[in-house]
């Protein structure tokens, strides 16, 4: 058979009707106002086969809010004016209404967990969630925030929460607010905000029907869990373009937190592109973030190809085990980092 023949005959079987995968259960919880508004934006850009559940001790916002489900705790301590802030307190009303969550979180395979760090609720009852999550056997993903580097009160909380949150969780994906300032430095502050928000949402959307839905390069949930389940700190790698040069050089550019990639130990990159996507652009995208990663050994690619795109590349990534540069960013010295993730390693 002539190499033009095989190549005719795989392009008509790819018309065929790809066979069913066993897709996980997955649920997003959002805690406090952040994560409940990043709830918000999943709801509205619209995601099929995922629980939705909002989580907050803020009556009124929690109202404003659409879930599939939602949680209202700590009504008989907050009286449903939030924590002002207090960890203690956010987190006595998690374990509080901790059967509630565990019954909203039964069954899930996967649990992605959204908070912005830095307050009361979402810092104190994000690692609660979290625990319960690992207990009940899913794999657990955080996607935070942390403050301006000017909100010192609130980025000592964030340390915090962040640490704490990153020994119990599997892997702990940071976005830095201050990349705001880069990304859209021009914006309404609420607006800007919303870019966060619809960033953490796009990449739940996307990794989630990316391990769901066959692929051009499937990603499946076994790939996602290999790299998560010993994730430690990570972060977002995100670019756009036509070219492959800029599209990769976008990309590991403007990661949302300031980190060494040198001892990354994994990554997950997916990329979108339109029905004309060659696979030597493919393999030159992959290529080229593999490159800045010298010792993530742990590497899982996906592709999907969306007819309604053109020539429009886009890519999404998770790099897992960086170094964050932030001085003092988290509150553990690096050796209790590294038995975290020693830990990790022997739940795996």
């Amino acid at each position: 058979m002539s190499f033009a023949k095989l190549i005719q005959e795989a392009l008509e079987a790819s018309d065929s009707a790809s066979p069913n995968r066993i897709a996980p259960e997955i649920a997003v919880v959002g805690c406090g106002g952040g994560g409940c508004n990043s709830i918000q934006r999943l709801k509205r850009i619209g995601l099929e086969g995922v629980t939705t559940i909002a989580l907050n001790t803020d009556r009124y916002h929690l109202s404003g809010i659409a879930a599939d489900k939602k949680i209202f705790i700590g009504e008989n301590v907050t009286k449903g004016y939030g924590t002002g802030g207090d960890l203690s307190l956010a987190e006595k009303c998690a374990r509080d209404f901790q059967d509630s969550i565990a019954q909203a979180v039964s069954g899930a395979d996967l649990i992605f967990i959204t908070a912005g760090m830095g307050g009361g609720t979402g810092t104190g009852v994000s690692p609660v969630v979290a625990e319960i999550g690992c207990r009940n056997g899913a794999l657990v993903v955080a996607l935070v925030t942390i403050p301006f580097s000017f909100e010192r009160g609130r980025l000592s909380t964030a340390q915090r929460g962040v640490s704490k949150l990153n020994e119990i969780a599997h892997c702990t994906v940071v976005l830095d607010n201050n990349k705001l300032l880069d990304i859209a430095p021009k914006l309404p502050i609420e607006r800007a905000f919303t870019v966060m928000d619809h960033l953490i949402a796009e990449t739940i959307k996307g990794f989630s029907e990316t391990i769901s839905e066959p692929s051009m390069i499937n990603l499946d949930f076994s790939d996602f869990r290999s790299i998560m389940s010993v994730g430690g700190i990570g972060t977002m790698l995100f670019g756009e373009s036509e070219d492959v040069k800029e599209l990769v050089d976008e990309a590991l550019s403007n990661p949302f937190l300031e980190v060494d990639f040198s001892e990354a130990n994994g990554a997950l990159i997916h990329i979108t592109g339109g029905s004309e996507l060659p696979l030597k652009r493919v393999h030159q995208i992959f290529k080229g973030i593999v490159d800045a990663l010298p010792s993530a050994r742990n590497v899982k690619f996906g592709a999907r190809v969306r007819t309604d795109r053109s020539r429009m590349i886009n890519v999404m990534g998770i790099v897992t085990g960086v170094k964050p540069r932030i001085d003092d960013f988290l509150s553990e010295p690096a050796s209790e980092i590294a038995r975290q993730r020693e830990n990790k390693l022997a739940r795996a």
